[in-house]
């Protein structure tokens, strides 16, 4: 079962995060994995993996209470040869170059089998970086990079399972009646894990779903001024109800 160590800034990453300290955006660019045995005390000097194995795009990144968590996915079937993947390394641009920023080692590695492995399996490796200021974090996503289905369903706003939320937290559930309704968090908590039944929801009422309260709205602008199509197909602007 893998076991990463907290991430540690390589002598290149501790020279960049004190530039982002004084206002300069920290820019992610990719996640390597590699095999490679170094030791905790070696880290500062490198400016690669020991042993590089494989490339990953950025597939997420996602701030929250002063956390970034940076998320990136590799198949099997794009490896060419397995390997116990005992380093991570994040990278981020330091003007024109591209540095080893960060590291995470492994004491007990999980195998990542090869592509002529029977069975082709795909694993997600996140790591949390703290930041002082999350509007201070930009990163390269890869268009090719691969998502999960909780990165998809944050990407579209949809309400999770078995997921926190706080009061405010705007959510959307494909079994709302209606495409202009959405659901907002009354009562923060957590969301329980079956699936909400909303075939019988109306306009303003309330939903209990977890240790969460929904209340369904409807989208409107400050002023209460909502859109929705006419018989002829043109887009109206109406009161809100």
């Amino acid at each position: 079962m893998a076991n990463w160590s907290g991430g540690i800034l390589t002598a290149a990453g501790q020279a960049l995060q004190a530039k982002v300290e004084a206002g300069t955006k920290l820019e992610l660019t990719k996640i390597k994995l590699g095999d490679g045995a170094e030791n905790i005390s070696d880290v500062g000097g490198l400016t690669d993996l020991v042993s590089p194995q494989a490339v990953l795009g950025i597939s997420s990144v996602t701030a929250k209470d002063k956390l970034c968590t940076v998320t990136g996915i590799i198949l099997t079937s794009n490896v060419a040869t397995g390997f116990y993947a005992r380093e991570w390394g994040i990278f981020a641009k330091d003007g024109d170059r591209d540095i080893l920023y960060m590291i995470a080692i492994d004491p007990n590695p999980d195998y990542v089998p090869s592509s002529d492995a029977a069975l082709k399996v795909s694993a997600t490796y996140a790591m949390n970086i703290a930041v002082s200021n999350a509007a201070n974090i930009a990163c390269t996503i890869d268009p090719s990079g691969l998502i999960n289905a909780e990165m998809l369903a944050q990407a579209a706003g949809l309400v999770q399972r078995n997921t926190a939320y706080e009061q405010g937290d705007i959510r959307y559930d494909p079994q709302l009646f209606r495409h202009d309704w959405y659901l907002e968090c009354e009562t923060a908590g957590t969301t329980g894990s079956a699936i909400l039944d909303l075939s019988n929801a109306t306009l303003g009422s309330k939903v209990t779903d977890g240790t969460v309260v929904w209340i369904i709205k409807r989208i409107a602008t400050q002023d209460e001024i909502y859109f929705e199509l006419d018989d002829q197909g043109d887009i109206m602007p109406k009161l809100a109800q």
